[in-house]
């Protein structure tokens, strides 16, 4: 049987010559074989030249975010390391002003408030990340922790300032000399041993008279052996008494300051001279008033 050829024939324009191709079946299936083995080769080695070009410019690029992403978490943990150091010196501060308005300190344990469970952001991609976040929130739930605890500080600082605006501590004249002190004396009159429930302070009459601490008059008119008298009541228990006094500068009710004038000293009632008795009550219980004479205390108020 004779095998199967192909016959390619071109002619020339305006002649008649020819040129003629003659072919088999195996040459046309051997060449058709080649022109697609090679575009496979030029194909895949086109690919992969791009591939690599590009390739490598990812890399290059992921490389470089990454680098950039390293410092960034190296920033943000000396910045978590500075808060951790400054909430432990808040931590630090925060306990004295509590030892100061006579609070308890804060348990340690409590700032950590720890949690159960699964440890904080333990499926993170990057465990320095991980680490911040958890290290975040430790840091916010101490915030709060501070910022309640500084709310009892003011809470309790201000019942303490009410407190102390209701304390006499002040001596109530300038100068003078105490002629008598808190306890038993000789009655000068009949030189019998009696309780004396105040101190005396001697001074020319005239002598400006000072309330020793906020408060109230609740009396302020003539006593037959006090003679002219004022009585202020302080709040939380304490009240105070003048007595002998020559001239008032307050009436009942009103509302007075530590360090205001509210008399001059005298020698009215059963006086011997000039001078100013005073007393200082809690609950009627009379105590010495110069526990509560502290020097320095508010002493600018007094002109």
């Amino acid at each position: 049987m004779l095998k199967k050829r192909f016959k390619l024939i071109f002619f020339h324009e305006g002649t008649s010559k020819k040129v003629e191709f003659n072919f088999s079946k195996k040459q046309i299936l051997i060449a058709a074989t080649s022109v697609l083995a090679v575009y496979l080769l030029f194909s895949i080695a086109s690919g992969t030249l791009i591939q690599s070009v590009f390739g490598a410019k990812t890399v290059a690029a992921l490389k470089n975010t990454n680098s950039r992403l390293e410092k960034q978490l190296n920033i943000a943990n000396g910045k978590v390391k500075q808060l951790a150091q400054r909430m432990d010196n808040l931590s630090q501060s925060d306990g004295e002003l509590r030892a100061y308005a006579h609070l308890p300190v804060l348990d340690p344990e409590a700032l950590k408030m720890g949690i159960g469970g699964l440890l904080p952001y333990q499926g993170a991609d990057n465990m320095e990340a991980g680490y911040l976040l958890s290290k975040l929130d430790e840091l916010e739930r101490q915030v709060g922790v501070q910022e309640k605890s500084l709310v009892d500080v003011r809470d309790q600082v201000d019942r303490e300032t009410e407190l102390l605006k209701s304390i006499p501590c002040i001596k109530p004249t300038q100068g003078g000399a105490f002629s008598s002190l808190f306890g038993h004396r000789r009655d000068p009159f009949n030189g019998r041993w009696v309780p004396h429930l105040g101190v005396d302070i001697n001074a020319p009459t005239g002598t400006p008279v000072y309330s020793t601490a906020e408060g109230t008059v609740i009396f302020a008119a003539q006593e037959p052996a006090y003679g002219k008298m004022i009585v202020i009541d302080h709040g939380k228990g304490y009240k105070t008494l003048y007595a002998h006094l020559n001239r008032f500068y307050v009436s009942k009710g009103q509302e007075i300051k530590r360090g205001d004038r509210i008399a001059d000293m005298g020698s009215t009632g059963r006086s011997t001279g000039p001078h100013v008795h005073y007393e200082v009550m809690r609950y009627s219980e009379h105590l010495n008033p110069l526990d509560f004479m502290f020097d320095g205390y508010a002493m600018a108020r007094i002109p």
